[in-house]
């Protein structure tokens, strides 16, 4: 098995503070490592993205190098999905770092659409689903059972937008909210059958939809046409044995906090932009877990030390909620080691 110099949580303890239990000495470090993983091992996001072995590579070396207390199975995490139903992904060659997305005006999907026969995934062969879940299988035997894996997959919000464009979604949701709702119905049976996959291959999961942010979205529009969805979601994936959901939608997402703690994901996140206090006594008052960001800027750019006080001073505001996790913003790509260790440092650091 591979180790890393670095302390990381059991399965048991991470369980333990994402289903409500006492404050925790060490807050627990989960970094947001996507397209960054491909630094680690001297590879671009697109390389990685697309193959198996440099995938699962990629993931062991950032266990080694940052001692996360989970790792997440994803790159381009909002594109693999729609990738796999038949959107066009554009990938960079050569040395060039950039994150794959989906290829701009390559929707399949137009407002009004008979969404009866709109196909779903199989995820051992559609698209690249297959590099995901062959890395995930590999990355378990690697750490073992007792490490908490989890494998990347949309929102249904998120999804639908990869599916007919944001600005097409936007103006349907205004004219056409019934035919929204057999969209995101759609959208949520695609994204259980990659969940299912991860399922099968001894992942946890992790829903990414920051493209249903207030910032976008308005908050009626969230509880009337994400919430329920999610909510389905989150209940289907407790059936499959599932119960511990992160929900990532980045973002000041305040507005929203209220009804991100209905959704049934256990693991919600205030990013650096949201209002702490409001995010803390809503999670606290629902029960449910908490990850507090830092900004991408001050992680790619600050000094250590800087860094080190900002998620020090993170986790002393954070150190009597239950279910308090320290973590970041999406990592860009090329960030120094010691800036992000010196986060998992200010987290040991409060058991002093």
């Amino acid at each position: 098995m591979p180790r890393s110099p670095h302390p990381v949580a059991t399965r048991a303890e991470v369980e333990t503070v994402l289903r409500g239990g006492a404050p925790r000495p060490v807050p627990l470090f989960l970094p947001a490592i996507y397209e960054h993983k491909a630094w680690f091992i001297g590879r671009t996001p697109s390389a990685i993205a697309r193959d198996a072995d440099l995938l699962t590579r990629a993931l062991l070396a950032e266990f080694e190098a940052v001692g996360p207390d989970a790792l997440t199975v994803g790159v381009d995490v909002y594109n693999l999905e729609a990738e796999a139903v038949g959107c066009a992904v554009t990938f960079y060659e050569g040395d060039d770092p950039s994150i794959p997305g989906i290829k701009p005006g390559d929707h399949l999907l137009r407002a009004g659409d008979d969404l009866r026969a709109a196909p779903l995934p199989n995820p051992l062969q559609a698209g690249r689903m297959p590099v995901n879940l062959e890395a995930a299988r590999r990355v378990r035997a690697a750490l073992g059972a007792d490490f908490w894996l989890r494998g990347a997959i949309s929102g249904p919000f998120s999804l639908a937008i990869s599916l007919m464009g944001a600005d097409a979604l936007y103006l349907a949701c205004l004219d056409d909210p019934a035919w929204v709702q057999q969209l995101l119905a759609y959208a949520g049976r695609v994204i259980k059958e990659f969940g299912k996959g991860y399922r099968d291959a001894g992942a946890e999961l992790i829903v990414f939809d920051s493209q249903a942010s207030p910032d976008l979205l308005s908050p009626r529009m969230y509880e009337e046409l994400v919430l329920p969805i999610t909510q389905d979601l989150a209940a289907w994936a407790a059936a499959q044995g599932m119960r511990d959901l992160p929900l990532v939608i980045g973002g000041n997402t305040t507005r929203i906090a209220g009804l991100l703690a209905r959704t049934g994901c256990n693991n919600l996140l205030c990013d650096f932009t949201a209002d702490f206090a409001v995010w803390s006594e809503t999670c606290r008052t629902a029960g449910r877990a908490l990850r507090s960001n830092l900004s991408p800027r001050l992680l790619e750019t600050a000094p250590p030390d800087e860094v080190y006080a900002a998620a020090a001073r993170e986790v002393a505001r954070g150190k009597d909620l239950p279910g308090f996790i320290m973590g970041t913003a999406v990592v860009p790509f090329g960030t120094p080691t010691a800036n992000v260790l010196a986060v998992k440092r200010a987290c040991l650091d409060a058991r002093a």
